[in-house]
């Protein structure tokens, strides 16, 4: 690079050099945003349109841009309009991502519950239900490393206990003792690393993904195509993955089904449902 002007600044000022370990790289009057489906955030938004208001440019890359047209909208002026989209099936079709089929299992229940609140704790944390989930976590990971997204630490905690080779990552957890995780799945065949959607969701990199178990993912396009995406990565020895979409027939749980099959359908994902009794 040539050096066309020096300019000496007499004045004291501060100046912030940040970088991540390791990489180096300089963007120069311009911001950069990866994962900005997150950018909703306020201290994000406050930096893109105050801080870095007069940014001449800026880019945004997210595999997921929000549906929620208040999300969408804060997401547009902080970084500005969607200039381009890649989807998911068309990457797929492509050969650089794996292929994917969503089972869906949805356990039969009999109890009414006051609010979605109460709802959920019982699906995630009454032990019949859980001793159901883990078993067929079992049988699953017998056809490659299985990753497991739960909702809460005590469904994960559970599920170590009934899966004695399992190990779960929670935001407790260091993250250099995260990246050792992950980094098991390049060598195993049979590991099952059981995770809480909100360090697991997005932004890891786990190639040898062979099964994905996501425990009542709920009704987020956000969280539920974002959780898929840690699945579909491909590898040397994988391009292809089984997603277990794990749900009940109670209110609130249908009707999140019912969003997160519209979700399936239009990103193309093939789908089937199965319904089970396990009492």
């Amino acid at each position: 690079m040539k050096l066309v002007k020096k300019t000496e600044i007499v004045k004291p000022s501060e100046v912030y050099n940040l970088h991540i370990e390791n990489d180096h790289n300089y963007i120069v009057e311009g911001a950069v945003v990866s994962n900005c489906h997150m950018a909703k955030a306020e201290i994000l938004k406050k930096i893109l349109t105050h801080n870095l208001a007069n940014a001449p440019i800026r880019w945004g890359l997210t595999g997921t841009i929000p549906k929620a047209d208040h999300e969408y909208q804060t997401l547009r002026a902080s970084l500005g309009d969607v200039v381009n989209r890649i989807k998911t099936h068309e990457l797929q079709e492509a050969g650089v991502l794996s292929n994917c089929h969503v089972n869906i299992v949805q356990t039969a229940e009999w109890k009414e519950f006051g609010s979605y609140a109460e709802e959920l704790k019982y699906l995630v944390t009454d032990e019949t239900r859980i001793t159901y989930v883990a078993d067929l976590i079992k049988k699953v990971s017998e056809t490659g490393n299985t990753l497991v997204l739960v909702n809460r630490i005590d469904s994960g905690k559970m599920l170590v206990e009934m899966i004695p080779d399992a190990v779960f990552i929670s935001g407790e957890v260091k993250g250099k003792d995260r990246k050792e995780e992950y980094k098991e799945h390049a060598t195993s065949d049979k590991r099952i690393t059981v995770a809480t959607y909100g360090v697991a969701a997005v932004g890891i990199n786990i190639p040898r993904i062979f099964n994905m178990v996501l425990l009542e993912p709920g009704k987020s396009f956000v969280r539920v195509i974002q959780s898929i995406g840690r699945g579909v990565r491909k590898a040397d020895d994988k391009d292809f993955v089984q997603i277990y979409d794990i749900t009940a027939s109670t209110k609130y749980a249908k009707r999140h089904l019912t969003e997160r099959k519209r979700f399936y359908k239009e990103a193309k994902f093939p789908y089937n449902i199965e319904k089970v009794k396990y009492i």
